[in-house]
């Protein structure tokens, strides 16, 4: 066989082949993830010891469905998830919540995802009649499969959500790009379990008529509107849900506009990090920026330059950078923090969509460099190994809560909670000294406002027998933070061990008299005296 048949005979098995490639690809970048554990990251009280979880009965998924109540929710998330919440269920059933089979699981699920976005992409592109259509969706797939910025969804179990939402999402694209009848009840399904399985796929039916724009065909209105109807019933219950647990935050900046001008810096990170994915963190610092904050606006330049070459393209008849630019906006929508506020202004996870149309991008411009410079080949290679390889290292991150926190302790500089949850992750493994000085920086960072680290560093002071500097932390914090009974608790309890029972029992009265209902203060105290102490001080 000469040079040129089996060229040919290559290029005829890719497409039966480019599938168990790519899937084997995200397998091996995600590797290293798959031996961690529960993350002291929303993992512990949220899968592992969560009580709905636990229970075996038919009674816990009745709940996880209909129960809306602020104690449920609370236990959920402070989120309306049901099919996330239902997965994780039969999990509990079937393997007992085992950290290993749910991160393998997570791998799965996004595999799966990843396969049905390259057969979507296919589709969008018409690859079966344009060759270079082909090559741009395989090489989009590549890009969006491999890139680091998806290692916070798939490789930590709490982001299961994100997860879910994308199989979904990417399922309802397959199913209407395709030309079975069952679209018109399919679609809306799916649009429905991703918008249960995370509140930003309400953007989902928008996404219908751009596929049926860049694929040059008339969209089918029947499916799109039932869609539509579907995620706006599901968006309701989402708002409701945030209404009761009081997870609706006020506009970053205080008005909406503030909140607009807040994300400029914010969207031109996004895109900073679609195209160089380094600086990726957990914990992010975004200050609130004033409408009239003119470097905060000029954030938005990207997109305005996005937009012009999207105009420039269509001229040409080129429809791909409009249709990318219109997914980009139309998925980052429900994190813009302009239509629905949100108590975290920016994460790795809000990308999880929006990061299919640069993906659009990456994969177009790759094609034509292909198209015109055969030793491109090269660097673009060299381009989707370098995703891999960033993707596994920041995945082993989340294998891992010390590394998770040290790595987003050293990535920020004011936000106290990278160092406690450090602190949290360390004190367990027996590193008293790492933990306190772990803690100290979360107390430097808080200018010493953080009650719980304040108090934490005090147990863990007395454990190391330093139960004077303990005791003189929580006297000075106490009077600091009069509505934290922790502190007044701990106080007391360590006072008590110090052998002063007269200034113990003062200190317990006094809790007990300003927090009757503070159970730990009630426990330690009749464990001590025998019996519950009547309240002797006006709360």
């Amino acid at each position: 066989m000469n040079a040129a048949s089996a060229s040919s005979s290559w290029s005829a098995r890719w497409p039966t082949l480019a599938p168990f490639a790519l899937a084997l690809a995200t397998v091996a970048a995600y590797a290293a993830s798959l031996r961690g554990g529960f993350l002291n990251y929303d993992d512990d009280w949220l899968i592992q010891n969560n009580p709905l979880l636990a229970r075996r009965d038919l009674g816990a998924l009745a709940a996880i469905w209909t129960d809306l109540s602020d104690a449920t929710r609370m236990k959920l998330g402070a989120e309306y998830l049901p099919v996330r919440d239902t997965l994780e269920w039969l999990e509990a059933r079937a393997y007992g919540l085992d950290p290993h089979a749910m991160r393998a699981m997570s791998l799965a699920l996004y595999v799966g995802a990843v396969l049905l976005v390259r057969g979507w992409l296919r589709r969008a592109l018409r690859a079966g009649q344009d060759p270079a259509g082909g090559l741009r969706a395989e090489l989009a797939a590549w890009v969006f499969a491999l890139h680091p910025v998806h290692a916070e969804s798939v490789a930590w179990l709490a982001g299961r959500k994100d997860v879910l939402a994308l199989l979904f999402v990417a399922g309802a694209l397959h199913v209407y790009s395709g030309s079975s009848k069952r679209r018109v009840w399919a679609v809306p399904l799916l649009v429905t379990a991703a918008c249960a399985s995370k509140g930003v796929a309400v953007a989902a039916p928008l996404l219908l008529p751009v596929h049926d724009w860049l694929a040059r065909r008339r969209v089918e209105r029947v499916p799109v509107a039932l869609s539509l109807l579907a995620a706006l019933a599901v968006a309701l219950v989402h708002v409701r849900v945030g209404a009761t647990v009081q997870m609706i935050a006020t506009p970053a900046g205080g008005s909406r506009l503030a909140a607009a001008a807040t994300m400029g810096p914010v969207l031109l990170r996004y895109l900073e990090h679609a195209v160089f994915p380094a600086g990726l963190s957990v914990i992010y610092e975004v200050t609130p920026a004033s409408p009239g904050a003119i470097r905060a606006w000029l954030g938005y330049a990207p997109l305005v330059a996005w937009l012009v070459l999207a105009v420039a393209a269509l001229r040409r008849d080129d429809r791909l950078p409009a249709a990318a630019l219109a997914i980009f906006v139309l998925t980052m929508a429900p994190t813009s923090q302009i239509l629905f506020p949100l108590q975290n202004l920016m994460a790795d996870r809000y990308l999880l969509l929006p990061l299919l149309g640069p993906s659009l991008l990456a994969g177009a411009l790759s094609a034509w460099l292909l198209g015109r410079h055969r030793a491109a080949r090269v660097p673009i290679v060299g381009l989707v190994v370098a995703l891999g390889v960033v993707t596994a290292l920041r995945a082993e991150v989340f294998s891992d809560s010390e590394r998770l926190w040290r790595d987003a302790t050293a990535k920020t500089r004011a936000d106290s909670r990278a160092p406690y949850q450090l602190a949290m992750a360390l004190e367990p493994r027996g590193d008293a000294a790492g933990a306190e000085a772990a803690y100290r920086e979360a107390l430097r960072r808080a200018d010493g406002g953080f009650p719980r680290a304040i108090s934490n560093l005090a147990i863990l002071l007395a454990k190391t027998r330093r139960a004077d500097e303990a005791i003189a932390l929580l006297a000075d914090a106490a009077p600091r933070f009069p509505e934290d009974p922790r502190l007044l608790g701990n106080l007391a309890e360590l006072t008590a061990r110090s052998g002063d029972e007269p200034r113990a029992r003062a200190l317990f009265d006094e809790l007990l008299s300003r927090f009757p209902d503070y159970e730990a203060g009630r426990r330690n105290y009749q464990k001590r005296f025998g019996r519950v102490a009547p309240p002797t001080l006006t709360p």
